[in-house]
Parts: structure tokens; C-alpha cells; sequence
């Protein structure tokens, strides 16, 4: 419903407005002067002011001027049966939408009033659409700070400035202590007027306490609800909303119009418009608090996982040299068949262990950016053909062959380091081996590109890897399968290591792959090729 003001000395005319545009389902109101027009609007908005031209005291172009002044967002149409073109254009500059002349029939009453209605509807939502989008852009900067004061006080600057409001404040709910803290301020707030409350205390806490948003536009008299409360009365007035998202109460935002400064009264428009930026303001809180919660749960999983590395770390290595020695000492264990395979598999065991707890280290480190990168010349197709050889007993447990698709005397120097792409490798491999069938095939295989640039890859004919997945993969922690009951085991961290080292040298790993055929990953390590 849309508020309608008409201003006209003729009796007849305000009747004939009043009636017409009651039908169309309007709120109307008349007033019979310019100067009762002015009282009216001081204690009230209106979407649309219909004023006679000629009046006794302030007449249609004063008035018009007045309105401007006081209450900028009312759209005007002048009525007037004495129009010329010199005053047609003068109402249009004075900010007029439009004028009509008398006499006029409803007709033209209805058409040019909705029209002026329908433009001021759209020029408020273009406005609100403009600063919510500009929003989300703070919003952004804001998220890198990580500080969920800065944010608010972003938004909060922008929805008083798109409202015109003359000052605002946003509450913020201390989850679990039903208090609401001041959390960013705007304007002429004194400190006494920014102390935290309970929920259900004043007049923020009672918005919170109901989750109902409220306007006020003349005090405090006609709230039952605050009538022990001391009204401000530099406050003109004020609309006031909860935040909330999915049921949560997240806090409460105030703006206020002051009589020095703006001197005129929101509307329920500007109601609507504050509810809009509200339900924003409520999703931005609410994924900037997950995101810094996620950011916490993983250095917790961090520093966890570095805790418990080194703790296994010291009880296998321990294992492990028990074993050596075991294997020294226990020859007749090592001649009985059943011996010689439980001592085969405590050393697998081991081993695997071992890579475990190596990528528990390496993404400890790889989280805290110790990882190194030594840069050294070495022949890369020696080290794939040793990696190969150190992975036949890990394949030779589902029967899969390791093929290394380079000549055995074939040669290619290049500079990086070393121990970590044979680490790459390894993870890589690994990976093929995990996810390829009984008898399948793994190639590993490198070779120069572009005369600068070396390439190594290693592909499988295994189960494949979905391709809405690809870019999860790198992900730690992520596992294709991640059930409880999947049957590979892992913590998931050998895709993300093997990326980490691929950009620590300044590379790049693409992958490939077709459910139920296979994988295959490629490495691009540029400058990085010697010769042969």
C-alpha cells in the first residue's frame, strides 16, 4: 500500500483524489494549504504528494521546493488549471515527476499516479540492488582481513549513507549469554548510548527478543512496549531489524534520522530497503564466520597432525631397527616358509607406515611453508627408473606392472630438487597403484618440451577419477571415496603434497582420466631442462 498526500483549497478536489485513488488501494490523506501540507509530511512519509498550483499562502512551486528539501525521496505531481509552458517547466526543474490539468478525469488521475509510483518503486530498488552489490565487493576486502568488525563497519557505512540516515549502529549477539555488543558504529553516537544489553532490553533488545523489525516516525509514545523508556528527542526517527539467517539470531542494526541534521521520517519503504540490506548483511556474517571457522579447524587438524607424526615417528623408526636386527639374527625364522612371510609383511607394514608418517611431516611443514626446494642438476630418468624399482614389491601385491617408458641408458639432466620429485613420484605412483585393479599396468615416463621445459607423467589403467574431481583432487585431505568404509586407505594429503611441490618449483600438474579406464598425470617443470 502506497501513501498518498493530496493538497488542494477545493474541497470538491480532494474528495474526487481521495475517493479515486482509495479504490486503487491507497492510503490517502488531504490537506487544504501548502502549510498544513508541511505539518503533515513533518510527522509522517508519503510516497506521493498531489498539490494544487495556486493556493493561498505557499503556493504549488514553493511547496514543491519545500518538499524537496524536507523529504527528498516524495515524488510530487502538480495539479493545476492554469498551467503555461513557462510553469510546466519550472515544477519539472523544481523536481516535479509530473503535472495535470484541471479539469481532469480519474482516468489520468490513475495513470499519471502510478506511473510517478511505479518510477519511484524502481528508482529505490535500482538503489538498493546498487549499494547490496557493492556490498558483496567490501564484503570481499573485508573477508581477507578477516576481522568481522571491519566488515560490518563497511556495511554499515553504506546502508546509512543509501537511506540518508543521519547515524546507525550494529549489535552483535554473544552466542550462548543472550547479550547484544556494540560491534560498528556510525555518526553521533555518544558512548553511554553504545553499551552492550540484554536481549529484550531497550529497544534494540526488544527487536532481537521478537525478531520483528519496527519504524518509528514519532517518538516513542505510541509503543506500549517502551513507554518506561526516556524517548531521545533529537531523534526525528528510526528504524530498527534483527540480522538473521536460517532462524539464528545474529544481532540488530539501528539507523536514525536526526532533527538537526535530516529532519524528516523514514518510511515503510525504507523499511523494506533496510530489510533487504539486512538479509545480505546476514548471509556475509554468516560466511565469514564459516570461513574463519574452517580456518581454525584446519590449523587445529595441523597442528594435530604434526603432533601426532613425530609421535609415531619415534616408535617406528624403533620398530624398524628392531626388525634389521631380527632379520640378522633369525635365520631359522627366515628359512621356515610361514616365518619368512610374516617377517615379509611387518616389513611392509613398516614401509607403509613410513610413508604415512612422511606425509603427515611434509604437509606439517607444507602448511608452514618450511618446505625447501634445492635445486641440483640430476638425471630425472634415472631417478623414475629407481623409484620404479623401489615400487615392484608394493605392486607386486596386486600383481601390476611399473613401466618405464624410457630407454634403460636414456638420459635427461634437469635442475630441481632431487629428493622431492622423487617424492612426487613416489605419491604419484603410489596413487596408480591404489586405484588400479589386480594385473593392471602403471607407466611412468619423461620427456623435453619446447627445449626449456621437461615433462614427466604416470598413467594407469584403474577405476578413473570423475571430472567434476579434478580440481578436488589437490585438495588435502580430500578422498574420491570419502566413506567410512572405503577400501583405500590414507589420510588423503598425497595429491596435496605432490602440488605443493609442483609450485614450490614454479611447475604445474594437470590429470586426465575416463571412469573405468584409467588416469594419467602430467608434470610441467619449465626452464628447468639441461640436456641429454
Amino acid at each position: 500500500m502506497h501513501k498518498i498526500l493530496v493538497i488542494d483549497d477545493e474541497a470538491g478536489i480532494q474528495e474526487l483524489c481521495q475517493r479515486v485513488l482509495i479504490q486503487e488501494g491507497h492510503a490517502v490523506k488531504t490537506a487544504s494549504s501548502g502549510e498544513e501540507g508541511l505539518e503533515i509530511l513533518a510527522k509522517e512519509g508519503f510516497d506521493l504528494v498531489l498539490s494544487d498550483l495556486r493556493m493561498p499562502g505557499i503556493d504549488g512551486i514553493k511547496l514543491l521546493k519545500k518538499i524537496k528539501e524536507t523529504n527528498p525521496e516524495t515524488e510530487v505531481i502538480i495539479v493545476t488549471g492554469q498551467a503555461t509552458i513557462e510553469t510546466a517547466i519550472e515544477a519539472l526543474k523544481g523536481g516535479a515527476f509530473d503535472y495535470i490539468l484541471k479539469p481532469f478525469n480519474i482516468s489520468e488521475l490513475i495513470s499519471a499516479s502510478k506511473k510517478c509510483l511505479d518510477y519511484a518503486k524502481l528508482k529505490r530498488q535500482e538503489n538498493v540492488f546498487r549499494e547490496t552489490t557493492y556490498l558483496y565487493q567490501l564484503a570481499q576486502e573485508a573477508l581477507k582481513t578477516k576481522s568481522e568488525k571491519a566488515l560490518l563497519e563497511f556495511i554499515l557505512t553504506r546502508m546509512v549513507k543509501s537511506l540518508n540516515a543521519d547515524a546507525g549502529s550494529v549489535f552483535i549477539v554473544i552466542p550462548g549469554q543472550c547479550r547484544l555488543v556494540p560491534m560498528a558504529v556510525y555518526g553521533d553516537f555518544s558512548k553511554d548510548k553504545e553499551s552492550e544489553m540484554k536481549v529484550g532490553e531497550k529497544i534494540a533488545g526488544w527487536v532481537a527478543d521478537k525478531r520483528t523489525p519496527l519504524l518509528i516516525q514519532d517518538g516513542l509514545e505510541s509503543f506500549e512496549q517502551f513507554k518506561k523508556l526516556i524517548s531521545r528527542p533529537e531523534i526525528v526517527s528510526a528504524v530498527v531489524s534483527p540480522i538473521v539467517n536460517q532462524g539464528m539470531l545474529l544481532g540488530v542494526v539501528c539507523l536514525n534520522r536526526f532533527k538537526y541534521q535530516t529532519n524528516y521520517v523514514f518510511t515503510d519503504h525504507d523499511l523494506e530497503s533496510v530489510q533487504v540490506f539486512v538479509f545480505h548483511t546476514a548471509l556475509i556474517i554468516t560466511a565469514m564466520r564459516n570461513q574463519l571457522a574452517a580456518i581454525e579447524l584446519d590449523n587445529l587438524k595441523t597442528e594435530f597432525l604434526a603432533n601426532v607424526s613425530h609421535e609415531l615417528r619415534t616408535p617406528l623408526m624403533a620398530i624398524s631397527g628392531a626388525m634389521e636386527l631380527l632379520m640378522v639374527f633369525a635365520k631359522a625364522l627366515i628359512d621356515n616358509e610361514k616365518g619368512r612371510m610374516f617377517l615379509d609383511m611387518i616389513s611392509r607394514n613398516i614401509e607403509r607406515m613410513r610413508y604415512l608418517v612422511n606425509d603427515l611431516l611434509d604437509f606439517s611443514r607444507m602448511e608452514t611453508g618450511i618446505i625447501k626446494v634445492l635445486r641440483e642438476p640430476f638425471d630425472i630418468c634415472q631417478v623414475i627408473r629407481e623409484t620404479a624399482q623401489d615400487l615392484v614389491v608394493r605392486a607386486g601385491e596386486k600383481q601390476i606392472t611399473v613401466q618405464c617408458d624410457n630407454s634403460s641408458g636414456e638420459k635427461m639432466d634437469i635442475m630441481a630438487d632431487r629428493e622431492r620429485i622423487k617424492q612426487v613420484l613416489i605419491n604419484l605412483i603410489i596413487n596408480s597403484i591404489k586405484f588400479t585393479a589386480n594385473g593392471g599396468v602403471v607407466r611412468v615416463g619423461c620427456y623435453a618440451k619446447n627445449g626449456s621445459d621437461v615433462e614427466f607423467y604416470v598413467k594407469d589403467n584403474g577405476i578413473g577419477i570423475p571430472e567434476d574431481k579434478f580440481d578436488k583432487i589437490f585438495e588435502k585431505f580430500y578422498q574420491v571415496d570419502g566413506s567410512v568404509s572405503r577400501v583405500q586407505q590414507g589420510f588423503g594429503l598425497g595429491l596435496a603434497i605432490v602440488k605443493a611441490i609442483i609450485d614450490a618449483h614454479g611447475g604445474k600438474i594437470t590429470v586426465e582420466s575416463e571412469i573405468n579406464k584409467g588416469s594419467s598425470f602430467t608434470v610441467k617443470l619449465p626452464g628447468s631442462f639441461l640436456g641429454k
